[in-house]
């Protein structure tokens, strides 16, 4: 793997390859029936998929954030239903307080502001935490410090968002937990999470588009191809911008956080992929008409993981909220859009 201007082009490879011949819809849609298939998930681990960007060290993958991004796009393409980008979350976290990862599936907590600590004693609830029901630890940052916890300790009230994964409510009633110094912040956490989200995004837009497009060619209206009729034109042309520009964004951020903290960079990419995503999700549906809302379909898969990943890490309002705030401190706002060494921070 590298950690060059790129991602491996053989981890690309292995991703597409794996992705697309694992995941069909039926797989998809079958986890999304049953839960989280140990086979599955033991089959990416073995590949090394989900600890990509953790030193091996610290019992990860190697790689360089590149290649982490590159998997959450190619996981996003497919709408793989694993928690990879919640694991490779949760294990960035440990390895930064220089705790070994053990294997299997981590969960992150979001939003820990309902959570506090009295020395290594955690009291409090955590809502809308992805996964947590079938996570061999949860892991949380809690000011400079990452918390590991047992599952088992906790009270997990299962929930399900609206791509069908689990989104779990957790209580902890003052239980032990295992408690690292670390200088990962509860932000650092939001802006890689919003990171690897906007890849998911960027991913699943791409798939819709390629989707449409297979289909305006396939189905055939008073003699000719839909994709022949300018407006269905117009919407597969939505499409492939959005899918552009959000590919593009997330590219950029990547490349500005293996510099630095890159906060203008990631919250301003996030924002974009959160408003692409319905952009998209609209025009796709438009092109396709009444099948594309059906189960039988695929395009539902892609489309339900759009809605709901535009609200982790950071909705539209509060993200926009965040750049509008920054605007007056940064001097020139042209430069430090348009610069991509910028170290503006918002």
């Amino acid at each position: 793997m590298t950690t060059g201007s790129g991602p491996d082009p053989e981890l690309l490879g292995l991703v597409e390859d794996y992705f697309s011949k694992t995941f069909t819809p039926d797989v998809v849609a079958e986890v999304e029936r049953s839960g989280l298939p140990p086979r599955l998930w033991a089959e990416t681990e073995e590949l090394g998929l989900p600890l990509i960007g953790v030193d091996e060290s610290l019992g990860g993958a190697g790689g360089s954030l590149l290649d982490l991004v590159a998997v959450a796009e190619g996981a996003g393409r497919h709408a793989t239903p694993l928690p990879l980008v919640e694991t490779a979350l949760a294990a960035w976290l440990l390895a930064s307080a220089g705790v070994v990862v053990a294997t299997g599936p981590l969960a992150v907590v979001p939003d820990t502001s309902g959570l506090w600590l009295a020395g290594n004693r955690l009291t409090g609830c955590a809502r809308h935490v992805p996964w947590a029901r079938s996570a061999g630890r949860v892991v949380a940052a809690l000011g400079d410090q990452v918390v590991s916890i047992d599952p088992t300790r906790l009270d997990i009230t299962p929930g399900t968002d609206l791509a069908g994964m689990p989104r779990d409510t957790v209580t902890a009633n003052n239980i032990d937990v295992d408690v690292h110094r670390s200088d990962v912040d509860a932000d650092a956490l939001l802006l890689r999470g919003a990171l690897l989200r906007s890849a998911q995004i960027a991913g699943a837009i791409n798939a819709a588009l390629e989707l449409t497009n297979r289909y305006v060619r396939q189905r055939v209206q008073f003699g000719k191809p839909i994709g022949a009729f300018q407006a269905v034109q117009a919407h597969v042309v939505e499409l492939a911008e959005v899918s552009a520009l959000t590919d593009l964004c997330v590219q950029r951020a990547a490349i500005a956080a293996i510099r630095g903290r890159a906060s203008l960079e990631i919250v301003a990419t996030k924002s974009v992929a959160n408003r692409n995503a319905g952009l998209a999700t609209r025009a796709a549906h438009q092109a396709h008409g009444a099948i594309g809302m059906t189960q039988e379909y695929s395009l539902q898969l892609i489309t339900r993981r759009l809605h709901t990943w535009r609200g982790d890490f950071g909705d539209e309002t509060t993200l926009n909220l965040r750049l509008g705030a920054a605007v007056p401190h940064t001097g020139c706002i042209a430069a430090a859009v348009t610069s991509v060494g910028s170290t503006t921070g918002v």
